[in-house]
């Protein structure tokens, strides 16, 4: 016998699932969706299954869906994806493995380790923020950091962009704001990778607008990075009660039917195309006019993931970040029970990871200590295996009662994996802990985040990259 127990978590039944399908199909077919591109409605209405809403009020940009070409779609489409890094090594693939963790999103301002003060988010925050996730073991990639405040918005995302490639070999999830920087950005990091669409180590990521419409931003990104040959994520944001309807069942069903209404574009853009579905179900506080996550948030990624293994699609979800102000006990519960759940769900990417205060600030202190949450909770979701050689049951006939394994073989093999090792939190007790002057676990990460931003080094071939990379950006400009 060799086996190993994992733990498991599961939300939905095959029922509830296709109870799911079936109304998100309604949806498609009664409400249909806005596309606000030309190129993309072109694309949808050469199709048989999809045709102009009838009485559609607003110039014929409302399409609805058969089921049939919904069905052709999740056919079409591979069940899995391969990442790359930018070696050309594989890093993972996206629907066959566990989930993988991300540093980043689209951050306004960067939050100092040593004070928590803020700052508005700049060029060098993003090189040194990207080299701390390329030092940090247990992220698998890196996303778009931060907006840049210190460069004009016609180049911002250009250089942000350079930063990111020239300092990590991660794989990289790449969020531009600026519609008319898409195009170039890829330009650019093609020109400094050739053959990018070989071995992808970029993947776009790209939002549509809930409720119900592709914008003319995203159909038009979705069929550049379509045509590119390169993976995209395609993920939705709600606001429960406000831009979804305010259950956690007509939240998933709505978001679920702009997924697939993304999912029949791209592969009517070219059949196979590696899409990665998944959704960021937040919630809508009418007191407070804020967007949040809430633990149904939890349970919603956990659906979200389940209905996208269902139809043997790559999924992304949310990572467990935007709550506190710092890395306090607030953001710290968080993380925990995301980054848990999604390890024993079935969530493919975690692409989110480091931001405070709404996800409106990155904090490095957050991104260390998330490492650490990563690494313990990696850990717990793979079990442990159970087979005659994990038992040493000759040192147990050996020893008898009252006897030790403190020299039998099995732990001289096992003793150096055998239990989690953290970088961050000494194992001490009550008297060292009183010789040590007390410590505390807070100013403990700022020490190591501080010295693992002091010890950064550029990758080899930074400063090359960063040198061609500013001379096409003068180019274009």
């Amino acid at each position: 016998m060799e086996q190993t127990a994992k733990p498991a978590l599961r939300l939905l039944s095959e029922e509830q699932i296709r109870f799911i399908h079936d109304r998100s199909l309604s949806i498609l077919s009664r409400a249909g969706v806005r596309v606000e591109s030309p190129g993309a409605l072109d694309i949808l209405l050469a199709a048989d299954g999809v045709r102009v809403a009838p009485g559609s009020p607003d110039g014929g940009t409302r399409v609805v869906f058969d089921g049939s070409v919904v069905e052709w779609a999740l056919q079409a489409a591979p069940p899995t994806v391969q990442v790359y890094d930018r070696r050309g090594e594989e890093a993972f693939r996206v629907g066959e493995d566990r989930t993988r963790f991300g540093v980043g999103v689209t951050n306004l301002y960067y939050q100092d380790p040593a004070t928590d003060e803020l700052a508005p988010f700049a060029r060098d925050h993003v090189a040194f923020s990207t080299r701390l996730a390329q030092d940090l073991p247990n992220f698998d990639m890196v996303s778009t950091i931060g907006v840049l405040q210190d460069y004009p918005p016609e180049t911002a995302d250009l250089y942000a962009s350079l930063e990111l490639i020239a300092n990590t070999t991660k794989p990289v999830i790449l969020l531009i704001s600026a519609d008319d920087l898409f195009e170039p950005a890829l330009d650019l990091l093609e020109s400094l990778h050739p053959g990018l669409s070989e071995k992808p180590f970029l993947v776009p990521y790209l939002n549509p607008v809930t409720p119900l419409t592709i914008n003319k931003s995203t159909a038009e990104k979705l069929i550049a990075t379509v045509r590119r040959g390169l993976p995209v994520v395609y993920q939705n944001y709600s606001m429960a009660g406000m831009s979804t309807p305010i259950t956690g069942a007509g939240t998933l069903t709505l978001l679920n039917a702009e997924l697939l209404a993304g999912l029949v574009l791209a592969q009517l853009i070219r059949p196979g195309t590696p899409v990665i579905l998944g959704s960021l179900p937040s919630f809508f506080d009418m007191k407070s006019l804020q967007d949040f996550f809430d633990p149904h948030s939890m349970l919603l990624n956990l659906a979200c993931a389940e209905v996208m293994a269902h139809y043997r699609i790559p999924h992304a979800g949310i990572s467990g970040c935007g709550l506190g102000w710092t890395a306090d006990l607030a953001a710290a519960g968080q993380l925990w029970t995301t980054h848990l759940m999604s390890l024993m769900g079935k969530c493919g990417m975690a692409p989110f990871v480091g931001g405070t205060l709404g996800s409106k600030a990155f904090s490095p202190l957050l991104t260390v200590y998330s490492d650490d949450v990563i690494g313990q909770a990696v850990r717990m979701a793979a079990g442990f295996r159970i087979r005659d050689e994990e038992l040493d049951l000759g040192t147990v006939a050996e020893q008898g009662p009252g006897g030790s394994f403190l020299t039998s073989s099995l732990t001289m093999r096992s003793f150096r994996d055998a239990y989690y090792e953290s970088e961050l939190m000494p194992r001490i007790g009550l008297e060292a802990w009183e010789k040590k002057g007390r410590p505390r676990f807070e100013d403990l990460l700022r020490d190591r985040t501080r010295d693992l931003l002091r010890g950064q080094r550029p990758l080899d071939d930074h400063d090359e990259l960063i040198a061609r990379g500013e001379a096409f950006i003068e180019g274009f400009r």
